[in-house]
Order: structure tokens, then sequence, then C-alpha cells
């Protein structure tokens, strides 16, 4: 009896040829460009979210800084032009705002930070601005002080909905593209309600 003999298949290794090889690497560079824009956008649209957050942690810590203060909106300077004389005799955000957890750190907007030398944050020390104009009023029924027609001094009462307490110092946040191409860019804003808006 005749035992068979099984012989071992050659496996038949086949490598990538020079050709193969290009027209792989212009497939991957084709989508990559084709995903550029979107990843791009989604780096942006974060960076708008992480500014939200910390305008958001602003407002938290200024909720807890009112009930410290007799039910008051907290005395801020501005960072860019201090407003009070003599010049430092209010803090801005951080000194005011810092026992209620907001560092240097909460007043960095990372679109803003972008900017490097020229950012608002290495200008001034924030990249925030804080309005002044209702310091100390009471938050729920904030009053804005003015003479109409060159009358004595009145207090109109407003919506702490229609109240801007802190915002962007620039508008660095890409907004809407308009019919000519441009892009018209936003800045966020802190209510005196606690809700965030961009403008």
């Amino acid at each position: 009896m005749k035992i068979p003999h099984f012989h071992k298949r050659r496996r038949h290794l086949h490598s990538f040829t020079l050709v193969e090889l290009l027209v792989v690497i212009a497939i991957i560079a084709l989508l990559a460009s084709l995903l550029q824009p979107a990843f791009q956008g989604a780096i942006k649209k974060s960076k708008s979210i992480k500014c939200t957050e910390n305008l958001r942690a602003i407002g938290n810590a200024v909720n807890l800084c009112v009930a410290d203060n007799n039910n008051l909106l907290p005395r801020i300077d501005q960072a860019g032009a201090p407003i009070y004389q003599p010049a430092g005799s209010v803090p801005g955000i951080v000194g005011v705002l810092s026992p209620y957890g907001i560092t240097t750190n909460v007043t960095q907007c990372p679109t803003d930070m972008d900017l490097g030398s020229s950012s608002s944050f290495t200008l001034y020390g924030s990249s925030y601005e804080w309005d002044p104009v209702f310091d100390e009023e009471n938050p729920n029924n904030p009053v804005v002080y003015g003479s109409p027609r060159g009358g004595a001094t009145t207090g109109f009462p407003i919506n702490p909905s229609r109240v801007r307490l802190c915002y962007d110092f620039n508008g660095v946040h890409a907004g809407t593209r308009k019919s000519d191409g441009t892009v018209s860019y936003q800045r966020n804003v802190l209510y005196g309600d606690g809700h965030i808006s961009s403008h």
C-alpha cells in the first residue's frame, strides 16, 4: 500500500509595490485634507465651550460672594482700564473672587490665549472684562444710574437677564460667516441672572 505524501504548500509573501504604497499614502492625504476643516471647527468649538465654563465658574463665584456681601454684587475693578482711584484700591476678578475658587487659570479664555503676546490675558492679566456699572447693586433688582436730559441723577431698574457682568475683552470666537466670506467674531457674555450668551 502506497502512503500518500503531503506536501506543505508554499506561502507566497506579497509585499506592497511602490505604486501601491504611493496610492495608499495619496488616499490618506486626501482623507486628511477633507477632514481637517471639521477637526479645526471641533477644536474652536471646544475652546469656546471652555470659555463658557470659565464664565459659568465666575458666575457661581459671584453668587457665593453675593451671599457673603449683604446680597450685593461685588465691587470689581476693570482689568484693562482701572476706574477706581487711587489705582489698585479695588482688586480685579481674581483678587475679589479668589476665596470662591477663581484663579488665574479660570480667567484665561483658550481662544484668547492663542493670540500669544497680544492676548488680553497677557496685556491685562485676564481674558475677561468685568463691567463695574452694577457694582454693589442687588443682583435681583439691579439699578443703573443716569441723568436724563441733564436732570437729577436717577436710578433705572433693569432686568437681571439684561445686565452684562463679565465678558471676553475682544470678539475672539468665530461666529457666523457673512455673504462676502468673512467671519464675524463674537464675545461670550455672563449675565446677571447667570446665563451666558454669545454676541
